[in-house]
């Protein structure tokens, strides 16, 4: 029997799921998150060597029993990095055909079996992909930092407080949550704090949780931020769409990522509409698995070549005794 491997490491976590070449979900284990260009390469494989032995030993196997080891990690942006972190586990898999993609991809193919198809995948950051047939481009490093994910939602939050202050936005709520959240008195204490650094980076990745209560709560401003958040970030997929010529055809949109957990139904509702206003003959798929299941899945393709309905139906079994339905996550 082959056996194949599926890794998915982001900031916050690392997961791992074992699947015979049948598809029956095996073994699963978890472990720390990470990023081999920010936590160091070593950290980082450390974390998914954790997860993997926690889901190998699950069904009483080693390392060298694996055929395929398929992982989607955050940061893989360049070819080199893929390579870098691909050599790196197959010291630890001897016996592997080890594959190594972008994050954003494993969570696409976990979501639909087209190959014209795109996704958003929203979390700490923000990374989209488009793909028709064998030709995938991943955003990576091409989207701004006002839109990546959590992060910049968190930036665009502090700055409504700062202009409901200086009166260029109505009145919000978010002023007295943000200045409880910070321990500041006043609005000009939170300036100086951002200004001096004493904000961190980080701290913006808490404040989409704020945003959410006080958008759902009825805060216009709040809301505002989600929904024009929203509606730009579907303006990536059109045009790279547009570019390698599948605009208006029949293809899958994939959202993906704790961002679109967010429960405030005017952020779901804008990205929805705007998908469907902009990119013609889409249909909007909101992920059921987590990502890793489709790097299992891309595992499998690479191992059997060929995708049975069986192999999809022993897929879905074995979501039953996994904790890997994102849908049940949220």
């Amino acid at each position: 029997m082959k056996y194949v491997l599926g890794i998915d490491q982001g900031g916050s976590k690392t997961h791992a799921v074992l699947a015979d070449q049948e598809g029956n979900l095996l073994g699963m284990g978890k472990s720390y998150g990470a990023c081999h260009s920010s936590t160091s390469l070593e950290y980082a494989v450390q974390a998914i060597l954790r997860a993997a032995d926690q889901a190998l030993c699950g069904y009483g196997l080693e390392r060298e029993d694996v055929t395929a080891v398929l992982g989607g990690l955050t940061g893989i942006d360049w070819d080199y990095e893929a390579e870098l972190l691909e050599n790196e586990l197959q010291k630890h898999f001897p016996k592997s055909d080890v594959k190594i993609v972008n994050d954003c991809i494993i969570a696409m193919r976990a979501a639909t079996r087209k190959q014209q198809c795109g996704i958003l995948c929203a979390g700490s950051g923000l990374n989209c992909a488009v793909q028709n047939g064998e030709d995938c481009f991943v955003y990576g490093f091409y989207i701004p930092d006002e839109y990546q994910g959590g992060w910049s939602l968190g930036k665009k939050a502090v700055q409504a407080v700062f202009d409901a202050h200086m009166g260029l936005l109505e009145k919000t709520s978010l002023t007295p949550r943000l200045l409880e959240h910070f321990q500041a008195r006043t609005v000009d204490e939170l300036l100086y704090m951002q200004v001096t650094g004493k904000i961190k980076s980080s701290d913006y990745l808490s404040l989409p949780i704020i945003l959410e209560e006080a958008a759902r709560e009825g805060d216009r401003t709040a809301g505002d931020i989600w929904i024009e958040y929203g509606k730009k970030i579907v303006s990536f997929l059109e045009a790279r769409m547009n570019k390698m010529g599948i605009l208006g055809c029949d293809t899958d949109i994939v959202l993906s990522g704790s961002i679109f957990k967010c429960k405030f139904r005017g952020f779901q509702e804008a990205v929805e509409e705007e998908i469907l206003k902009r990119i013609p003959g889409a249909n909007v798929i909101a992920a059921e698995y987590e990502p890793v299941v489709g790097a299992v899945l891309m595992g499998l393709k690479r191992t059997n070549k060929i995708m049975t309905g069986k192999i999809y139906r022993n897929i879905e079994e074995g979501a039953g005794r996994f904790p890997v339905r994102r849908l049940e996550n949220i």
